[in-house]
């Protein structure tokens, strides 16, 4: 007569328990990382809804055969289209077409739209023309946070446009702590895919 010996299937409580030890050190050290990841990816993800903003002001002026006005702000940004008077009326309107606000603040840092400018001088800090109050553009002497589009596509002017973005929520040196968003004058091309290094 053979005799079958039953044999325990599965785990003890100890193998259990290294087991879940092992996979807690684990969490605890991709935790930091993934937060890192996640804070580096909002700068790409503001960027490149700046870039997004800027061409569909383009796409709209087109569509509209009217100035399309983007006022950039630290943390927000709107879209106006200028409204020519009809006679006997000559005052100039503008109607809000889009208002988007920027990543939510931490500890009073943010991912923030540090300057806009036309030369190729980099900043070396964030610019007082972006912590203006929000309101419509003047209809005569253009701000130095309002990029305006023609219905033809191009840029008022035909001038080059650079805005510079800032994560604040990371080091300067980190590389992905600065980005820059190209606006062409003639064809109002916007690239984005851009990052610059510490000024």
């Amino acid at each position: 007569m053979v005799t079958v010996r039953k044999t325990d299937a599965g785990f003890t409580l100890t193998e259990t328990m290294v087991v879940v030890v092992i996979l807690s050190l684990l969490a605890a050290i991709s935790m930091p990382l993934f937060t890192r990841d996640n804070t580096a990816r909002k700068g790409r993800d503001w960027a490149k809804i700046v870039a997004q903003m800027l061409q569909r002001a383009k796409f709209q002026a087109m569509a509209d055969r009217a100035n399309i006005h983007l006022m950039l702000y630290r943390t927000q940004i709107q879209m106006y289209r200028e409204n020519i008077p009809i006679p006997p009326a000559t005052t100039t309107t503008f109607t809000l077409l889009s208002s988007t606000p920027g990543p939510s603040h931490d500890d009073g840092k943010t991912v923030a739209i540090w300057d806009a400018r036309t030369d190729l001088v980099v900043p070396t800090g964030k610019s007082s023309n972006m912590d203006v109050a929000p309101a419509p553009p003047p209809a005569l002497v253009p701000r130095g946070n309002e990029i305006t589009f023609t219905s033809l596509g191009s840029t008022t002017g035909n001038a080059n446009w650079r805005v510079y973005i800032r994560n604040e929520l990371l080091p300067r040196a980190h590389p992905d702590a600065f980005f820059l968003v190209r606006v062409g004058g003639l064809t109002g091309f916007v690239s984005s895919n851009e990052m610059v290094t510490a000024p």
